[in-house]
């Protein structure tokens, strides 16, 4: 582990804890009907009041469904809850709806305004009503995944003996690691979304007749100045500066609230926003990722994998300098606006930076000796690397028919839909009891049979 000056601090504990994080995983989805156009039909009745339920909500308007799995110690647990809550909204669906696998949204109609913001309490649906007047329906459109992810607090047991004398007390060193961490998948993410980016093209009547588009299918319109995308930036200096940044910004109207923060990585704590810096970081919130249509639940577990792989490399290696940090975010975003919208068949103009940085990955990984499941992710990720058609991008661009993804999409939503509705005893716990808490979402779920695995 390295602290914020660089020292190396080298423990056998802290070596095999530097992977144990709890995590959470969130993913959006349409809801749309047979036809492959957003749904007419209201929160499905079976998951009960979305307002109280915590686990299946609805998103920014009426048909984009939330999948939140409660935060778990282990990411394949995570992806078992993914998977479980994925099948439960699938068989609460009316017959004539599937879920939209893509990032970029359906074909929309013309007139916007004909999309319903989602029905949410009132101060959350005030918010979305005003986001929607600000920046338009459009911008608010694209789905994606979500990573939380909380770092073991043992780690820092074992980290804050080694440098209070130079830290006021044990939060400040939690902040700086997370603040660390924050920084570095904030500079790698445009290799995220290389390897994971899969929204080539928007579908008819996302763009509007005056608005500029891509002239080529590319390899992430949502993670691009053309999807899901606000102007302002963030300040990753430091966790005071983060929330001031953005606390200012919601004082001076230049953000509706904190929440409309949609930054690529956010710093969460259990509180208010304000109170971060003195009560100290909860959890990273990754936001980079777009849906993979190849499974029904929008995210693979070699995805979560190499995630894993990233948070314990970036906690062990050293952090960017303070005086460096806003001009590598700049850089950053400069990065990743350019692979955004590259042709996804070609090389990225940043192979030879992604190739020293997946070396370094595999040393960090001989050393730490990860297990060969990690091992085949990284063999994967080095595979997309030298053969850029084996990206998901570059195959979604395979099954395009006349610039359209529709039918690709409607055959991937109707398989997913079909298998799970061959569920003999799907859970409708929630049309009893929405408010569930985490143990008896768990112990109803899973009707008893529960082995958290790595």
């Amino acid at each position: 582990m390295f602290d914020s000056v660089g020292k190396a601090i080298f423990d056998q504990e802290l070596v095999s804890r530097s992977s144990d994080f709890t995590m959470g995983i969130e993913v959006e989805m349409h809801r749309i009907d047979k036809n492959g156009r957003l749904s007419k039909e209201p929160y499905p009745n079976n998951l009960g009041d979305q307002a109280e339920n915590q686990f299946i909500k609805n998103d920014f308007v009426q048909t984009q469904s939330e999948v939140i799995t409660p935060p778990i110690a282990h990411s394949v647990s995570a992806m078992n809850y993914l998977m479980a809550l994925n099948n439960t909204l699938r068989n609460a669906l009316q017959p004539t709806e599937l879920l939209w696998p893509l990032s970029m949204p359906p074909v929309l109609p013309k007139d916007k305004t004909n999309i319903s913001i989602a029905a949410t309490e009132p101060k959350k649906k005030k918010y979305l009503e005003a986001v929607a007047k600000r920046y338009g329906f459009t911008n608010g459109l694209p789905s994606g995944v979500h990573i939380n992810l909380s770092i073991d607090q043992r780690i820092f047991d074992i980290v804050y003996p080694e440098v209070a004398d130079r830290f006021k007390n044990r939060t400040e060193v939690v902040n700086a690691i997370y603040v660390k961490v924050a920084q570095q998948f904030m500079r790698y993410r445009w290799l995220l979304i290389y390897l994971f980016g899969a929204s080539p093209i928007a579908e008819a009547n996302y763009f509007s007749a005056d608005k500029a588009q891509p002239e080529h299918p590319v390899r992430s319109l949502r993670s691009s100045h053309y999807g899901f995308y606000y102007e302002f930036v963030g300040d990753y200096t430091s966790v005071a500066k983060y929330v001031r940044v953005i606390t200012d910004a919601v004082a001076k109207d230049r953000l509706l609230s904190e929440s409309e923060y949609h930054g690529s990585v956010r710093l969460k704590g259990t509180g208010k926003l304000a109170d971060v810096p003195e009560k100290g970081v909860d959890y990273l919130e990754l936001r980079m990722l777009d849906l993979d249509p190849t499974t029904s639940v929008g995210i693979r577990t070699e995805t979560v994998r190499f995630i894993r792989i990233l948070m314990s490399y970036f906690m062990m290696s050293p952090g960017i300098a303070t005086s460096q940090v806003n001009a590598v975010m700049k850089e950053s975003a400069e990065m990743l606006e350019t692979v955004s919208l590259e042709i996804p068949n070609e090389p990225t103009v940043y192979q030879a930076q992604a190739q020293e940085f997946l070396d370094q990955l595999q040393l960090f990984g001989d050393q730490v000796q990860w297990g060969p499941e990690y091992q085949e992710v990284m063999d994967t990720m080095r595979d997309r690397l030298d053969n850029p058609e084996h990206t998901p991008a570059a195959n979604l661009v395979g099954q395009m028919h006349n610039g359209s993804l529709t039918a690709y999409a409607l055959k991937m939503a109707q398989r997913y839909q079909k298998r799970a509705l061959r569920n003999i005893e799907p859970f409708n716990g929630f049309k009893q009891k929405p408010a569930l808490d985490e143990s008896e979402l768990r112990r109803d779920l899973f009707k008893g049979n529960w082995e958290p695995r790595n």
